[in-house]
């Protein structure tokens, strides 16, 4: 509930109101600025106004489970500022966190009792149907989505056999390749090598007589020298370096053996480019590498695999979205069972709320038939019919109700379907009700703040004689809107205001009947 309101240059109000945890009333002039305090409540959860200018702040303080919860919206900037416990905070977290609290009725709110749909989970929360309600939707997501995955299978199958065939193709073009891993890079070293196979093998023939073992060759030089300074039997040193240059030029060597090999068997020039532009036609197709080729391969052979078990994994889907079925079944028919009872319950409590509206002859149906297919919300529609006229037939709620009426139907709604945590916010729900009318709707306002917290915007001295606590909205000389708490003295004459436009002797006793009736 709303424990405490403060504004500041909120259009022309800055005010503070401290509410009462039962029913709160706002009375005013016409125009003195009732709707714009209501809306500063909107402003605060996050409603766009017109009247905010830069400065201005709402303020409030909220009770949540014996918690208290301070909001605050400010303009700075020329853009809003949020904050929650003196934290700054997102416009989101906000929404999220106050938004549940609050519950704003009006005429215009009304509208949403004509839809079907409204009317559906208004009799699900007075059926108590929630907790298998929502065993229900998860099952129903399951089978919608079994459904969804048959749907697209058997898509697949009409289409299937002409991608049979590419992936067939595909996977056979790339196996008959037999790309090997780092073949490409060989075959180019290959290439390198056997385009110069001639001159490598000259070069190999050169070097063999010149450094290794040819007449004059450096080895053999060498081993002359390294043999005569061993006769010698001086330069230790020396002989050391001349044998480490001996053993280099024989790695040289090996090395020139070994690194320009060219290769025993017959290859020619052509093979190597034929075969190298066969990987080339794959890699440009299938991946710009091996890696990437055999991903390729294994996601066609996967994906073949699943085309060709089609039919078998549709058999296996339908057979566990049978399972669901039956389930889903078994749930909504449970559900439409205890809509059957509660509309029952419902038919007779909206009769007795009626009844206490003045709305005696009023005749009221809910009518509730099978679907022809498992919806969200079960098997069922559910539709609301009423008649005001005893002589006229059962229609459609949309069809059939007043402006009064339905604000009359809307409070025995409401008080069955709202929650201790929510402030119930009425805007002129009494507006265009006679004073006998006015007697009942004060009491049902009464009866829902038992519940909840209820501030209640009124021009009627029934519904003021029923408040804990009174708000006066009125403009003074300088324009500006002040808010005022009423004592109880205030209250008295107020209500003797609304009654005969002035306060005299039977003005005040009238009131005073009024108030006494609430035991004030």
């Amino acid at each position: 509930m709303i424990e405490e309101l403060r504004l500041s240059s909120f259009g022309s109000i800055s005010a503070e109101l401290l509410f009462s945890p039962g029913f709160n009333v706002v009375i005013g002039e016409t125009g003195a600025g009732k709707s714009l305090l209501l809306s500063s409540i909107e402003f605060l959860k996050g409603g766009k106004s017109n009247v905010v200018r830069e400065g201005c702040f709402v303020e409030a303080v909220f009770t949540i489970r014996e918690e208290e919860v301070f909001v605050r919206r400010e303009i700075r900037g020329g853009r809003s500022r949020y904050f929650l416990n003196g934290m700054r905070v997102p416009q989101r977290l906000i929404e999220d966190r106050i938004s549940p609290l609050i519950t704003f009725q009006s005429q215009r709110q009304s509208i949403e009792l004509l839809k079907p749909s409204y009317q559906l989970e208004l009799l699900d929360a007075f059926s108590k149907v929630t907790p298998l309600l929502e065993e229900y939707r998860k099952l129903y997501e399951l089978y919608r989505q079994k459904e969804e995955k048959i749907k697209e299978l058997i898509n697949e199958v009409s289409a299937r056999d002409r991608e049979i065939d590419i992936l067939r193709f595909q996977i056979e073009e790339i196996e008959s390749a037999n790309i090997q891993p780092e073949e490409e890079e060989e075959l180019l070293r290959l290439k390198g090598i056997v385009s110069k196979s001639e001159r490598i093998r000259e070069f190999k023939e050169f070097a063999r007589v010149h450094l290794y073992e040819g007449d004059g060759s450096v080895l053999e030089k060498l081993g002359a020298v390294i043999r005569e300074l061993e006769r010698l039997e001086i330069g230790e040193e020396i002989l050391e370096r001349l044998n480490s240059i001996y053993y280099e030029v024989e790695e040289v060597f090996s090395e020139i053996e070994s690194s320009f090999d060219v290769p025993e068997e017959e290859i020619s020039l052509e093979d190597i480019e034929d075969r190298l532009y066969e990987i080339e036609k794959v890699k440009r197709k299938y991946g710009n590498s091996y890696q990437e080729i055999q991903n390729f391969l294994k996601k066609a052979k996967e994906r073949l695999e699943i085309l060709e078990n089609l039919d078998f994994e549709i058999e296996v889907l339908q057979k566990e979205q049978e399972e669901l079925r039956k389930k889903l079944e078994e749930l909504a028919l449970k559900i439409s069972a205890l809509r059957k009872k509660g509309a029952e319950k419902l038919k007779n409590y909206l009769a007795s709320s009626f009844s206490q509206l003045n709305m005696e002859s009023a005749k009221f149906e809910i009518k509730i038939e099978h679907l022809p297919d498992f919806s969200p919300k079960g098997i069922d529609s559910v539709q609301f019919l009423f008649s005001g006229n005893p002589k006229l037939p059962l229609s459609p709620l949309s069809e059939s109700i007043s402006g009064g009426e339905l604000s009359r139907f809307l409070l025995s709604v409401l008080s069955f379907s709202g929650t201790p945590e929510t402030t119930m916010v009425f805007d002129e729900v009494d507006a265009g009700m006679s004073g006998k009318v006015l007697s009942k709707v004060a009491e049902k306002l009464k009866d829902i703040s038992k519940r909840q917290q209820v501030i209640a915007v009124t021009h009627s001295p029934q519904v003021v004689a029923a408040a804990d606590r009174v708000f006066k909205v009125e403009k003074n000389s300088k324009g500006e809107v002040v808010v005022q708490t009423l004592s109880d003295e205030e209250k008295e004459k107020e209500i003797a205001i609304m009654i005969a436009g002035r306060i005299t002797e039977g003005s005040l006793s009238a009131a005073k009947d009024l108030l006494k009736r609430w035991d004030i």
